[in-house]
């Protein structure tokens, strides 16, 4: 029986350009485009062009705060932009959190660092609210973290994983205030070795509602001697 000729591999160079070429037709025939105007967009990673960008709702600068106040382990929060049902930042958010986008993380967290920068507040290490090992497999990857790079990237310090999910929890999105607390009260811990006491901390989710996800997230660093701070992409809550 004859053997099978060695598969010949392409030069490391030559394999880059054929990647490049093969993602340049592919853009051609699908090409990425703004998710406010449909205008076609130069770079895949971004969601929206430079005019729907400048269009969009900000948050208000004390609401994500106001929401949190009651919480001990929060020092303070901040979010970029209001939610808005049926508009563009929620098209920004499904398509970054369902839509199979991850790239598109990295640009909207550095946008969301530079709203975290402008409240003048040190961060040492940024974290993602960590997702349940079934939600990853199913979505792919944790939205949470490609935001976490990206804050982490604008301000300049290191994204850590810094917890775990001790338990699956329910979507929150149908529920009330009172169960969405109820759903995540105690449903995250400290990652194994990490170390965080004395450490200014800022975990980063997409969507801040009523803010129990995300308090629930900072309690175990409040716990373990972490300054805690919290920031969300859009403020659907407050």
């Amino acid at each position: 029986m004859t053997s099978p000729l060695p598969r010949r591999r392409l030069p490391a160079h030559l394999g880059r350009l054929a990647r490049g070429l093969a993602d340049g037709l592919a853009g051609l025939a699908y090409p990425t485009l703004c998710l406010g105007c449909e205008s076609r967009l130069p770079d895949p990673a971004d969601a929206l062009c430079a005019t729907c960008l400048r269009g969009l709702p900000r948050a208000d600068a004390e609401a994500a705060t106001r929401l949190l106040a009651g919480d001990p382990a929060v020092d303070s929060a901040v979010a970029l932009w209001a939610y808005d049902p049926g508009g563009i930042v929620r098209r920004v958010q499904h398509a970054l959190k369902y839509g199979g986008r991850p790239a598109l993380g990295v640009p909207l967290g550095r946008a969301l660092g530079l709203a975290v920068a402008t409240t003048g507040v040190r961060i040492d290490a940024v974290a993602p609210v960590p997702l349940s090992r079934l939600r990853a497999l199913d979505r792919g990857y944790n939205q949470g973290a490609t935001l976490a790079e990206g804050v982490a990237d604008s301000l300049g310090v290191p994204a850590l994983d810094l917890l775990v999910r001790t338990r699956p929890t329910r979507s929150q999105a149908a529920l009330s205030a009172v169960d969405r607390r109820r759903n995540v009260d105690g449903a995250f811990a400290l990652a194994p070795g990490a170390r965080v006491a004395g450490r200014r901390v800022l975990v980063v989710d997409d969507v801040l509602t009523t803010g129990a996800t995300l308090a629930a997230s900072a309690r175990p660093l409040a716990e373990a001697g972490a300054r805690v701070h919290v920031a969300a992409l859009a403020l659907a809550g407050g």
